[in-house]
């Protein structure tokens, strides 16, 4: 019986269990098959891998230097992690302008133009860009590094492409660090100008309040305290002055009603030798010469009074002053007794044979005395200055007593505008040191010594391309079409069933097996399996010799 022939109408793979070791003897049957189909796909495979174009990459590692000023000397305006900022950085170099203008600078994808639509040409070339962070051995969680790359079919236009992005990221950073510290900057100049209106306005506003309402502020109440005091002390003293005044006006008004006509004896004047006189002239006498101003009972009398009203009767003083008016007193009266006899002896009977004729004599009498009339129009005088002094004083004790009376609502009133305007005040301080740190930050970008971006490794003119991998695809290419032969053998099985033992016999026609005659091999035979063996295995080293020169001299050109 020939082993593994096939046989019309024979049963199929799936009609009956058919064991693995059936299917390995299926693929050793038909192993040429699977050779064939294994060739031929890594054949192509290879032709493809090596006509693809190829494509090379070239990357830059810009590193995030830090601010060089310490930043508890000069604390930056621009906050905020490096990541999130580079990923803006992305997009805005990244956007449909940029890439762009790029492209038709340094004439990119020029086959690609003339076939694809812009869009698909700048989508394209995001595709061909990858920007990726380089994370420090240190654990830190700050960006220390990242990398740029761009792949293309020109290895020199490639690094330069490179190179451009590496650029515009640098320009782009200093560009946005710049507008965010001169932002800041202006914003804080823009709140400090309305903020000092705005204290300028409370300043003017507090000012006209204290002015208007001068002495009726807080802190002038320890003052106003002393002046009504010293007011009401000054009062006092007027009041009591104008007591005494009263005191001795009135004292006055008594002496005169009870005081004694002034007669001038000494004063007498011939009726034809009489002149008109009124109550306040006339020759004095002696006793009126005592009372005259220039006298001293009415001085001493004024004197008694005023002393009597500060002291008692006890004090030495006011014992001598009383004696030395009783004596004023008895040696006026004596010379008033004397004056009437001396004016009879002159009216009477007529003295026969008088030696001389004797002169007649008019005796002047004043009802009322000058001296203590002139006394009493001083009190009176003195006594009117003290009302108006009096008046004065009450006006201003009333002043200073509603200065204090208002000082618990002006209080209330200027300590609003206090802590509205300390309030304000204090807000316009932290704005002018925000914005005078703020200069300084702006300054220090500027300046480029704030964080800035720096090429760590520049762009490099690739001498090997990056793509394809062609030894992956080939041996991809091969695994495949090993498999697609292994699957052609196995799928051939499940249309007709192939016998390749003594036991699928009677599962092909019913019939038993008796024996089971091997191959008998001649000399011939055997050295004609022979020379197939070895033909086909110095055919594989050939081939597989061959594979390697080409795919070394391949990647080593």
């Amino acid at each position: 019986m020939t082993v593994g022939t096939t046989a019309p109408n024979r049963p199929k793979a799936n009609d009956i269990e058919i064991s693995p070791a059936h299917y390995l003897q299926l693929i050793l049957h038909r192993k040429w098959i699977v050779i064939t189909i294994f060739a031929v796909v890594s054949a192509v495979t290879a032709i493809i891998a090596q006509r693809l174009p190829n494509i090379y990459m070239s990357e830059t590692v810009i590193l995030v230097d830090p601010q060089k000023v310490p930043e508890s000397y000069v604390k930056a305006t621009v906050t905020g992690d490096v990541r999130n900022r580079l990923g803006t950085l992305t997009q805005q170099i990244l956007s449909a302008t940029r890439l762009q203008k790029i492209i038709e600078n340094l004439n990119l994808y020029h086959e690609e133009r003339k076939t694809m639509a812009r869009e698909d040409v700048l989508a394209a070339m995001r595709g061909d860009i990858n920007v990726s962070m380089v994370n420090g051995g240190g654990g830190s969680q700050d960006l220390q590094a990242f990398r740029i790359s761009y792949s293309g079919k020109d290895p020199r236009l490639v690094a330069r492409v490179t190179s451009e992005l590496a650029s515009l990221f640098i320009e782009e950073n200093l560009k946005a660090r710049e507008q965010q510290a001169t932002g800041t900057t202006d914003f804080l100049q823009h709140q400090l100008e309305e903020t000092r209106k705005g204290l300028e306005t409370q300043e003017a506003q507090l000012r006209d309040f204290r002015l208007k309402h001068l002495g009726e502020m807080p802190e002038h109440q320890v003052a106003n305290l002393t002046v009504l005091g010293q007011l009401q002390a000054s009062l006092q003293q007027e009041n009591e002055a104008l007591s005494r005044a009263e005191q001795q006006r009135t004292y006055l008004q008594t002496m005169m009603a009870q005081a004694t006509p002034v007669v001038d004896v000494d004063g007498g004047v011939d009726p034809g030798d009489a002149k008109p006189t009124n109550a306040n002239e006339g020759p004095k006498s002696p006793a009126a010469r005592s009372a005259a101003p220039g006298g001293s009972l009415n001085d001493d009398k004024a004197r008694l009074a005023i002393l009597l009203s500060r002291y008692t009767d006890k004090y030495p003083e006011v014992q001598k002053l009383r004696q030395q008016i009783a004596d004023r007193e008895a040696k006026e009266k004596a010379a008033v007794q004397a004056a009437p006899v001396e004016v009879t002896a002159a009216s009477g009977p007529p003295v026969p044979a008088p030696p001389a004729k004797k002169k007649q004599i008019f005796v002047p009498v004043n009802s009322t005395n000058p001296v203590i009339l002139s006394q009493l129009k001083g009190i009176e005088t003195e006594i009117a200055k003290h009302k108006e002094e009096q008046q004065r004083l009450n006006k201003l004790v009333g002043s200073y007593q509603a200065k204090l009376e208002a000082i618990p609502v002006r209080e209330q009133q200027i300590a609003e505008l206090v802590r509205d305007y300390e309030i304000n005040k204090n807000h316009y301080s932290q704005l002018l040191d925000k914005q005078l740190s703020a200069e300084t930050a702006s300054q220090l970008e500027l300046r480029q010594k704030g964080e800035t971006f720096k090429i760590l490794d520049p762009a490099q003119v690739a001498e090997r391309p990056s793509k394809p991998k062609r030894m992956l695809i080939d041996a991809a290419g091969s695994m495949a079409g090993l498999f697609m032969g292994i699957l052609a053998v196995i799928a051939s099985e499940f249309l007709g069933m192939t016998i390749s033992s003594a036991e699928h016999v009677p599962l092909w026609n019913g019939n038993q097996v008796l024996e089971v005659i091997p191959i008998i091999l001649t000399e011939s035979d055997r050295k004609r399996k022979k020379r197939q063996v070895i033909m086909a295995a110095a055919s594989g080293a050939a081939a597989t010799v061959m594979a390697g020169a080409v795919l070394f001299f391949h990647y080593r050109g």
